[in-house]
């Protein structure tokens, strides 16, 4: 079959499955992230965990909210302390049935919580740009993968935005996450 011939039935496959799932109202599900230098080096422990909840306000628009674990350790006590990432995207999609692709834009905040107490300073906020698609395996699952783009800093972003997008920068700011989600 030629490549051209291949497109046409994935084009009809998608077209003809786009009524068959109807855009979920909303979702909740787990996220697992590694930066590229990560899977690079295949440093398979080296994951982000989180999880996600999602609420559309139209078939086409929504809104989501995210909470990361970037990195969790003990100290001397035995106490726990954890590097968290909260994340709250406004989300455009593309239900098509099978496939759902996005893209989501928002802020970023980092904040450090202990047992006794949580700590956040000044350059805790930065900005996040991810972009995604969503398999629907049943009407109220799916299992997808996305990157995210992440800025701790608009003004440094604009000043050097040539390093941002050079190797470094995207292997510096960006993760490749997958998701498994329940809708609703």
């Amino acid at each position: 079959m030629s490549k051209k011939a291949l497109l046409v039935v994935l084009v009809l496959l998608v077209a003809m499955t786009a009524s068959v799932y109807a855009a979920s109202m909303g979702s909740i599900g787990l996220v697992n992230y590694a930066s590229f230098a990560d899977l690079e080096a295949e440093d398979s422990s080296a994951y982000v965990p989180g999880i996600r909840a999602e609420l559309f306000l139209s078939d086409f628009l929504g809104v989501s909210a995210d909470a990361l674990v970037l990195a969790s350790w003990e100290d001397y006590y035995g106490d726990t302390s954890y590097l968290m990432m909260y994340i709250i995207d406004v989300v455009a999609r593309m239900p098509l049935g099978l496939i759902e692709p996005y893209a989501g834009l928002g802020p970023v905040y980092l904040g450090y919580i202990s047992e006794d107490e949580a700590y956040a300073d000044e350059d805790s906020f930065g900005f996040n740009l991810r972009g995604g698609v969503d398999f629907n395996i049943l009407d109220w699952l799916s299992v997808g993968i996305e990157a995210n783009y992440f800025v701790d800093n608009l003004e440094d972003f604009f000043n050097n935005t040539d390093y941002y997008f050079s190797a470094d920068g995207l292997r510096e700011s960006s993760l490749i996450g997958i998701t498994a989600k329940f809708k609703f």
